[in-house]
């Protein structure tokens, strides 16, 4: 079912204007019009960068910026899904406007299918002849890290310092919580200051279309851009392959994936437009895109330095700051749960109580997210949580830990769920030949058990 945009809360029109970049600040604005809500400016700072550096790679530096620009936009085109878009400055190439098209419809389509809306098979970006236009820069070989202060990022960190890689990591805002896990990682951070405008909140408040938008692409473009502006080669994420399984299914087939710009398809179309117009020598891709999530937290589980520090709760990370005040763990919204799930079979009961400080197991209250979480009843959350399949083998692996077997909750979960194959189990913890990693250095060699 596609979307009725009759309704007099879509707009008619959405402009991207310009974007302007301060090279002696490295300020870079970002501005919008909405022909429901007005005009809005976004704010990206990067900081201490070179004036010369920017002039060194201006090309491909504006490249990437105008996909920033773009993709950066869908906060506010959001605010009214407007039936047209139209573009000021710099028109995108055809294959640009496919992925613009292709990730804003399914991006969005969580947003649309909460509110009842339909697929939003109206967004459909027309591009203009272009030529392929990306160079090989000779940048610098070493890698910058995006870190979200949780298990996955910190994953990806370790195994990078493992195989002697140069490092930086990177992240986008000003959460203290992940630079106080940065820290702990003992490599740079460079962060990078994100603004959105006051406005927005003001929009929402007058009866604005809100909710969830496709955050990894923008991170992945901030991740080019400081990758061009500071010298690496390579940006490298730590999404899992678990992100590329749907929540639902809407009426129309399409499916509403919360994890869509962490998928393995979002990587592939962003990669080859890294490639085809800004440069040939960098790459941005997930390091532990062959594992499921349950794998990787058997990784984690061996880096019991960070149990005190990391945390995937998402209340850490509120536009108003962080709503755990006295703990990094809510223990009582998915993440949470699942993390608490998966972790579990792979450390002492005293361990992950220490770290969740309670046996979320034993809260009646989570009783029906758990359910949902191992596909008993409901669906799958609109979370970044792993598929149904290894929350269900992360059960029979607590059924046989001697200090969770006898666990009531654990047994009663025994009782209903269907077996798991050893032929399955090897499957969701072993590394896919499925990734975009590239074959260079020694980044391959996270696919064995040595890193």
């Amino acid at each position: 079912m596609s979307v009725d945009t009759s309704s007099p809360r879509f707009g008619a029109e959405f402009t991207f204007k310009t974007w302007s970049f301060e090279k002696k600040t490295g300020r870079l604005i970002c501005s919008y019009h909405d022909s429901v809500y007005g005009s809005f400016d976004e704010t990206f700072v990067f900081h201490g960068v070179a004036p010369e550096r920017f002039v060194q790679y201006e090309k491909a530096i504006c490249e990437a910026i105008d996909c920033l620009f773009w993709m950066a936009g869908v906060s506010y085109y959001k605010t009214s899904l407007s039936q047209n878009i139209v573009f000021k400055q710099n028109k995108p190439s055809h294959e640009q406007a496919q992925w613009l098209t292709q990730t804003w419809q399914a991006g969005l389509a969580e947003l649309a299918f909460t509110q009842g809306l339909g697929w939003l098979s109206h967004i459909e970006i027309t591009g203009i002849d272009k030529k392929s236009s990306a160079a090989k820069l000779k940048l610098q070989p070493r890698s910058l890290v995006a870190i979200g202060g949780g298990k996955d990022s910190l994953v990806s960190i370790e195994a990078i310092k493992t195989i002697g890689e140069s490092a930086s990591l990177f992240m986008v805002g000003q959460s203290a919580f992940i630079k106080s896990v940065a820290v702990r990682t003992s490599l740079p951070l460079i962060a990078i200051e994100r603004q959105l405008d006051p406005r927005l909140r003001t929009a929402n408040q007058k009866g604005a279309f809100n909710g969830h938008i496709p955050i990894t692409a923008i991170n992945a473009c901030v991740g080019v851009v400081v990758a061009l502006l500071y010298d690496f080669d390579s940006v490298v994420f730590s999404n899992e392959r678990s992100a590329d399984v749907g929540n639902v299914q809407t009426e129309g087939g399409q499916w509403v994936n919360h994890q869509y710009s962490k998928s393995l398809r979002y990587e592939q179309c962003w990669q080859n437009l890294v490639h085809q117009y800004i440069a040939t020598d960098l790459y941005c891709f997930s390091l532990l895109r062959p594992f499921s999530e349950l794998a990787i937290v058997k990784r984690f589980a061996e880096l019991s330095q960070y149990f005190p520090h990391f945390s995937s709760c998402n209340r850490n990370f509120h536009l108003t700051g962080s709503e755990n005040k006295d703990h990094h763990w809510c223990g009582k919204c998915p993440k949470c749960a699942f993390v608490f799930l998966c972790l579990a079979p792979f450390v002492s009961a005293d361990e992950i109580i220490t770290i969740f400080q309670k046996d979320l197991f034993a809260d009646s209250e989570l009783t029906a997210l758990f359910h949902s979480l191992l596909g008993i009843e409901g669906m799958k959350p609109f979370e970044c949580v792993g598929e149904q399949q290894e929350c269900r083998l992360a059960v029979t692996l607590l059924s046989q830990h001697k200090d969770w077997q006898n666990h009531p909750q654990v047994k009663a979960w025994q009782e209903i769920l269907p077996k798991i194959s050893k032929a399955e189990q090897q499957i969701l913890l072993t590394a896919s030949s499925r990734h975009q990693i590239p074959d260079k250095r020694q980044f391959l060699q996270v696919l064995t058990d040595e890193t």
